[in-house]
């Protein structure tokens, strides 16, 4: 299309195009058009294909304008970008400047953001441990013993609780004497000594609750104080000092159950002996360690390009990664306080440096997925599910995409792992997996 563009480079990733396209191009177009149109319009008491020109252009001129001004936009905007060997990384914003029409030209100019420009370092700068690690008796040992304890049978005591016991508890936080709702609840339950995952305070305030419902019995009423954490997410709570009164309701012995035919049954193990039972134990801990591994390497190696790459992204991309991440949140039921907010941006910033690296990466390295690498793919899966996957995978094109994207990934971080420098660490089934 005959035109003159000119590129203007603005504040940091931002650019404009000022595009002039001359009056005869839309005449073309236009014209064109009304042809189109007495071929295809039927109006009652005309032949078809023998509406006259001037009832189209009376009838359809405000559409044809419109549709020929955004086609020659389109056209324009895009052969403009490929002259200019550039790509969008948000949606253009248009002004136009002189409308086109038989008389004037066509002036208007688009502003966007471009992915930014830079050199992608060398893979092998990259430097990653690797966990090595052998599975043992003992570990395989803990496993089944963590596999009983999933199968405890509870039952109700009426001694003082122990340590291992279920205890279930209605508790309430008062702070100088007002009861607060949100650190107050019912039938809150827990094991007592078990192991919790999650921040320093969340932890503390289990471990008090184990202490304190320690050789109690059901009915005993007990409180205690408890600093709550300064970067708690409730302002109002955060650094105060809670009194909690929590009330025993229930307590359960929980009995752990025999190794033997009938628990292999419950397993889905019908007339297994236990070396057979530890055989399958072992192929499942297999499968989960080098799954865990693939995690961390992909992880190590994610932090090292992020480290060796700094470039500026932009910040449509940013803004739709961190609402992204607010509806997530958002789904969960969870509030933003500053402190996730800031947390959040850092996430949103990694993930969008991630994305940007990984596709500069598939082009410098001609890594492409069709449809049916996708399908291949599926069929490494259970069988129970391939079938249910491939159907899915023809009918959603975001989860086509999904795993595209998966494949794309996983053939950089192969790529990027036969180039880089690995040092083999030795460590323990459980440092790995837990």
């Amino acid at each position: 299309m005959e035109k003159i563009s000119k590129l203007n480079k603005l504040e940091g990733l931002n650019r404009s195009l000022d595009i002039t396209v001359p009056k005869q191009e839309y005449i073309t177009i236009f014209n064109n058009s009304v042809k189109e149109y007495i071929t295809k319009v039927k109006l009652d008491g005309f032949r078809a294909g023998k509406v006259p020109e001037n009832v189209i252009i009376k009838k359809y001129k405000d559409k044809i304008h419109f549709d020929v001004i955004n086609k020659i936009i389109e056209i324009s905007v895009s052969e403009s970008l490929s002259e200019n060997k550039l790509h969008t990384a948000s949606p253009t914003k248009l002004s136009i400047k002189s409308e086109a029409s038989f008389e004037n030209d066509l002036k208007f100019s688009v502003e966007f953001e471009i992915y930014p420009l830079f050199q992608l370092s060398a893979l092998d700068k990259i430097s990653i441990e690797e966990p090595e690690v052998d599975i043992t008796d003992a570990d395989i040992n803990g496993v089944i013993s963590n596999i009983q304890k999933q199968n405890i049978k509870w039952e109700e005591s009426k001694v003082v609780a122990k340590s291992g016991d279920k205890v279930v508890v209605d508790y309430n936080g008062f702070i100088e004497g007002k009861k607060i709702e949100d650190i107050s609840g019912e039938n809150f339950t827990f094991i007592i000594d078990d192991k919790i995952k999650g921040d320093n305070a969340t932890v503390k305030l289990y471990e008090a609750f184990y202490r304190n419902s320690l050789d109690e019995k059901v009915g005993a009423e007990k409180k205690f104080t408890f600093n709550m954490a300064t970067d708690y997410i409730k302002k109002e709570i955060a650094g105060k000092t809670v009194d909690y009164t929590i009330n025993i309701k229930h307590i359960y012995h929980g009995l752990l159950p025999d190794l033997n035919n009938e628990f292999y049954k419950k397993l889905g193990l019908d007339k297994s002996t236990h070396e057979n039972f530890k055989k399958n134990v072992l192929e499942h801990m297999t499968i989960e360690l080098e799954q865990r591994k693939q995690s961390i390497l992909s992880a190590s190696i994610n932090d090292e390009l992020l480290k060796h790459n700094d470039f500026e992204i932009p910040k449509n991309m940013l803004d739709n990664e961190k609402e992204n991440i607010r509806n997530q949140y958002k789904s969960m039921m969870k509030e933003l306080d500053e402190k996730s907010k800031l947390e959040l941006e850092t996430i949103a910033i990694k993930r969008v440096k991630l994305n940007i690296i990984y596709m500069k990466l598939a082009q410098e390295h001609n890594i492409e997925v069709s449809d049916n690498d996708v399908y291949d793919f599926i069929s490494k899966s259970s069988q129970s599910t391939q079938n249910e996957l491939v159907s899915k995978a023809k009918e959603d094109k975001n989860y086509l995409n999904q795993i595209k994207n998966k494949i794309i990934e996983d053939g950089i971080i192969n790529k990027i792992k036969n180039k880089c420098k690995i040092t083999k660490i030795k460590k323990n089934f459980s440092e790995v997996v837990n």
